[in-house]
């Protein structure tokens, strides 16, 4: 847990905090404390209000991670960690589940912004700031395991199952995936698979954004 009044914050983060909780305090525990059974609704597409994320939207937490230039939220990159960090246990405060929901789109919107070459950037940045019902998600745990698994047995038969052979000049990719958040309702998956069998994890695995195909 941060400390929020150990003197440490910045006003950065102090105001990014204090918006977050206002925005619990008057919309998502309001929404909580009177749609509880929804909890027990197994229909995906009925937990999450569109005026949830459009809430956070106006506050600007939906899209933090994006470039100022495609008109994202720039926070300082030396103590962004700890602002994600922050803000996230603030909206965990009022909902655990919407708060897994934006802390993966800040994670893929972030690796987007460090790897992903420009095409992609702008393709993508431009339909998740238009949209406030855009979601995220890493494609990464299969049923064999995940990240827990793998990475600390970097070798080839450690290596996830999923593949991707390059056929024709098209990349088809085959295997499964669970346990994906925002799978249900993401519009933009980041998909991991494995390109060389004979490394491990580390070496031999390769990353493609893939649209929803609803």
């Amino acid at each position: 847990m941060i400390h929020a009044d150990d003197g440490s914050l910045s006003q950065e983060q102090r105001l990014m905090r204090d918006s977050c909780r206002a925005f619990v305090d008057d919309a998502v525990t309001p929404f909580i404390r009177s749609n509880w059974q929804r909890d027990w609704d197994m229909s995906p597409g009925e937990r999450l209000p569109r005026s949830i994320l459009e809430g956070a939207e106006t506050i600007g937490i939906r899209t933090l991670g994006v470039p100022e230039a495609y008109g994202g939220v720039d926070l300082e990159r030396e103590t962004e960690v700890r602002t994600f960090a922050l803000i996230s246990e603030e909206i965990a405060r009022g909902d655990s589940g919407l708060a897994d929901k934006l802390v993966q789109n800040w994670k893929v919107s972030i690796l987007l912004r460090e790897f992903a070459p420009k095409h992609l950037q702008d393709k993508w940045f431009p339909r998740l700031l238009a949209d406030p019902q855009f979601l995220l998600a890493h494609c990464l745990t299969e049923p064999r395991g995940a990240s827990d698994r793998w990475l600390p047995y970097n070798v080839p038969e450690a290596a996830m199952h999923t593949k991707a052979v390059l056929k024709d000049g098209h990349w088809v990719i085959n295997g499964r995936k669970q346990f994906i958040s925002n799978g249900f309702d993401a519009s933009l998956y980041v998909v991991y698979a494995n390109t060389d069998s004979s490394v491990g994890m580390l070496q031999g695995t390769s990353s493609s954004t893939r649209p929803a195909s609803r």
